[in-house]
């Protein structure tokens, strides 16, 4: 898909979309969705989507999702969630990086602090295992 394509699938599968405006998905899947505007996905997924505006999914999934707007996820899950706001309605998410949180019955594997902390941990220990090697 492209801007000049519909910006809506529904009942099915499409390996990438883009679009400069909004975008929505039905019962459908993608693997890479990126979108200038906001995003809608009703019992669908997506590996990695990627919205300037706000993002809502209901009874649906994605791997990574980054959003410049607020996400709200009912019933859904998500592996990585970055942005400004999130609101989490009987959802999981594993790793989320948010300015600001909402949970009602929802599960965070990791928020921002241990996600930073995790971060930081990672990168001195592959710097120090870096340098014992370097030595080697």
């Amino acid at each position: 898909m492209d801007e000049n394509s519909s910006d809506q699938v529904k009942h099915g599968f499409t390996p990438m979309a883009t679009t400069e405006g909004d975008f929505s998905m039905v019962q459908a899947g993608a693997m890479v969705v990126v979108v200038g505007g906001a995003a809608s996905l009703t019992q669908a997924g997506s590996m990695v989507l990627v919205a300037g505006g706000d993002v809502a999914m209901r009874e649906a999934g994605a791997s990574t999702i980054v959003a410049g707007g607020k996400v709200e996820i009912n019933d859904g899950g998500v592996g990585t969630l970055l942005t400004p706001e999130a609101a989490l309605s009987d959802s999981k998410v594993g790793v989320l990086l948010a300015g600001s949180t909402h949970l009602e019955n929802s599960t965070v594997a990791m928020g921002t602090p241990q996600a930073i902390g995790l971060g930081v941990a990672a990168g001195v220990t592959f710097f120090l295992l870096g340098r014992l090697f370097r030595r080697s």
